[in-house]
This record gives structure tokens, sequence and C-alpha cells, in this order.
């Protein structure tokens, strides 16, 4: 698991170092809660198929607080860079202002490459936290989330032979310090591995069963 060895402040300095200060092409994109439902004419991955039937049943007001392709770094070092960067899924409860950053994975990469994934993602959201004056974000409801939670979500299949849950353990509090350290009490975060029920293990798939994927965890 030695790939795995990759730690939220890591992350986060890596981004640090190539910000110069403001955002070389700001996008209004950024950080935007949007639902993308449209699924190309061509074979899409299984990953793909799932996120926009979520986007797609949320636009219908039957997954309400769902959203996709949540942008993480558009506009911040250029037009063009990581322009391709985005959250899976997205959910966002305004009452308790807590947000779920979803991977979804089926059979593509591994346990250990989605987790540092989603991290990744996470240490966008609090640079840009950090950075909101100086990015187009300030208005963005997920600036000003209390809890936000870091997850991979799979078919049970997908972990197996993972043996990665004290790092997940042990990773998601040294993420809630580092945050803290950024922002304070204002924020807590969290590092999550999730699995869809057992019987959701193939596509394609009935819609009304997709909301079986709030997911418990692996280990249920």
């Amino acid at each position: 698991m030695s790939e795995m060895k990759i730690s939220p402040k890591v992350l986060y300095d890596r981004i640090g170092a190539r910000y110069r200060g403001r955002p070389v092409s700001p996008s209004e994109k950024l950080w935007q809660l949007r639902r993308a439902a449209r699924i190309a004419s061509h074979n899409p991955s299984v990953e793909t198929i799932l996120e926009k039937s979520v986007a797609m049943l949320a636009k219908n007001r039957h997954m309400p607080g769902y959203f996709n392709r949540c942008p993480v770094a558009a506009g911040i070092f250029g037009v063009h860079a990581l322009k391709n960067s985005a959250v899976a899924l997205v959910h966002w409860s305004a009452s308790d202002r807590r947000a779920r950053l979803m991977e979804l994975k089926w059979r593509s990469d591994e346990p250990s490459t989605a987790l540092q994934q989603i991290l990744r993602y996470g240490m966008f959201y609090l640079f840009c936290r950090v950075h909101r004056n100086e990015l187009p974000v300030r208005t963005r409801q997920l600036v000003d989330a209390r809890h936000v939670a870091l997850e991979v979500v799979a078919p049970r299949s997908y972990y197996r032979g993972f043996d990665g849950r004290r790092f997940v353990a042990e990773t998601s509090k040294e993420l809630d310090r580092f945050a803290k350290s950024k922002i304070g009490e204002a924020l807590s975060m969290s590092l999550l591995v999730l699995a869809f029920p057992r019987t959701f293990d193939r596509v394609p798939f009935r819609n009304e069963r997709l909301p079986e994927m709030l997911a418990g965890r692996v280990d249920e």
C-alpha cells in the first residue's frame, strides 16, 4: 500500500506550489453545483452511466440534493489546465451545510488510486476555500460547508483484497486536523470508503434502484 502514503498536506502543498497568487483564467464554473445529465451516443464508462443517471433523477426531483461533474480547478492555472477535473457526484444538504464529494468506481482503477483522487479533489476544495477572496467562489454554497466528507463509492467486489482500512481511518483524522489548521473550527472533513448494497452489482439497472447508492460502509 506504499502508493497510498500521500498525506493531505503533501497534496495541498503541490497545489499551492503551482499557484501564482491569483487565478490565471477565473472560471464561474469553479465549485458550481450543477446537473449534467446528457449521455453521449458513444459507449460511455459504467461510472459515467451511473453518475449521469443520478443527475437525471435529481433533475426530476427523485434524488434531491444530488449534483454531478462539479469542477474543482477550472481556471485556476489556465483556461485548459485541469478543466476536466471534477467531482463525479456531490450531495449538498443546505439545511445543515454538509457536503459529500463522491468518487464513483465500478471496475476501473483500484481503491488506492480512487482514494488519492478524492483526496486530491478535497485539497482543491480546501485550497479554494482558503483563497476564496481571490477566486470566483465567494457565493458558492459549498464553500461555506460545515462538514465535507470525501468518499469513494463502488461495488463490494471492487474492494476485494483491499487492506487499506487503517490508512482510511488514519488519513481521515489527519485530513480533519489539516482542514482545521487552515480554516479553524468552522470546517471539519472526513474520508470514507463506501460500498453499494450486495444486490447492486450489475449494469444496466433500473432507475428506481439508484437511490440505493446511499451506501453503507464496506465493513457493514
